[in-house]
């Protein structure tokens, strides 16, 4: 296991890198609030407790984006999710709630659907797969609500198929279950799909989207819905604390986030379709999945973290290049790495990367 000290050195070093592969560049508080500047309205007041043009206005915007009629700006998907699917438990009056085990709820939420809303996850699907529609039909559990995460960070971002993800929607409607979509990335899926964002979100009751991932907001997440469970939602929002007085900076970051990074997404899906072609014909990395649907894909290394870092760092400091993060999990012979492409990886050709990616192997054998 590597040290707290090492993690602290390896992250220092890696933000001192010319060019990096992980995501978009690393800026000081003073450069992102020029960044709010320049998108704030000189004539426009912060919004309170939720109410105002700027924060409505936005909310609209996404609304329309993704195709429901009303949305709800709150501070974290964590709140977010868990909100939708306690309206929906309530409003079919029953607690026990569908997702797959890989779900942000499971892993990484200290299990607040249970501790904190009373209800009762039931896990669904494969831990290595996607859901799918036989996985919903072999249910023994009536549910009232079915969550379904695109694309699935923890298993590498993996999409079901269009006609799969059709099916599963109208399973569903057919049970009278609310699907609700964990969208924190969906910003990057329509290349796969080949169709809009409308379109995708069309398919769910609900939908939850992330501004600070792939958007590089501050921090901030959308519910949206019909108008209805957005007034329940906004219920929620209070009774949760999540109500700020204002959340004008995560906003207005949030609107430079669709400005500048949703027009790229095409071109970083691209690239990390390209540049994973260029992992898999290393034979000592695994590629997750092998032929990666968005911006986000996993490498596994059959080293341990401990032996493994060091030769990262090392030619990391020699390169200067940042190639990976630190280990997203580890087991007793092997190293995980999630890698989520953006602007940063526009810096380089695609043979400038191909070569680098080559050096790397090379070096960690």
């Amino acid at each position: 296991m590597l040290t707290e000290t090492f993690k602290v050195d390896y992250q220092s070093i890696l933000s001192e890198n010319q060019y990096s592969l992980i995501r978009h560049p690393v800026r000081s508080t003073r450069a992102r609030l020029g960044d709010l500047l320049d998108e704030a309205d000189s004539n426009q007041q912060a919004e309170v407790y939720g109410q105002g043009e700027l924060v409505n206005e936005f909310e609209k915007e996404i609304a329309q984006l993704l195709g429901h009629d009303a949305g709800l700006f709150l501070p974290s998907g964590t709140m977010a999710q868990v909100m939708a699917l306690k309206i929906w438990s309530e409003e079919k009056q029953n607690t026990n709630i569908a997702f797959h085990p890989t779900s942000h709820l499971e892993l990484h939420e200290q299990h607040a659907y249970r501790e904190l809303y009373r209800l009762k996850g039931v896990l669904v699907g494969q831990h290595d797969q996607v859901i799918k529609l036989s996985d919903l039909q072999n249910l023994s559990t009536e549910i009232s609500a079915l969550l379904v995460e695109l694309p699935m960070r923890e298993i590498g971002g993996q999409l079901p198929g269009w006609d799969e993800l059709e099916a599963q929607s109208k399973w569903a409607k057919e049970k009278g279950v609310a699907f609700h979509l964990d969208g924190a990335r969906l910003w990057s899926c329509e290349s796969y799909y080949q169709k809009s964002l409308k379109k995708i979100a069309s398919l769910f009751d609900s939908v939850y989207v992330s501004f600070y991932k792939d958007l590089d907001g501050i921090s901030g997440a959308m519910l949206l819905g019909n108008e209805s469970f957005i007034e329940k939602a906004r219920i929620w929002l209070r009774r949760t604390g999540g109500n700020l007085i204002t959340m004008f900076p995560e906003i207005l970051a949030a609107k430079v986030g669709i400005k500048k990074h949703l027009p790229k997404m095409q071109d970083y899906v691209k690239k990390a379709q390209t540049i994973a072609r260029y992992f898999e014909q290393c034979d000592n990395i695994k590629l997750i999945p092998v032929n990666p649907p968005c911006n986000l894909f996993h490498l596994v290394i059959n080293q341990q973290d401990e032996e493994l870092m060091p030769k990262v760092l090392e030619w990391s400091k020699h390169q200067r290049v940042t190639l990976l993060p630190l280990p997203r999990t580890c087991t007793l012979s092997t190293s995980r790495f999630e890698i989520t492409v953006g602007e940063n990886a526009l810096k380089l050709q695609d043979e400038q990367w191909q070569k680098l990616i080559k050096s790397f192997s090379q070096a960690i054998r």
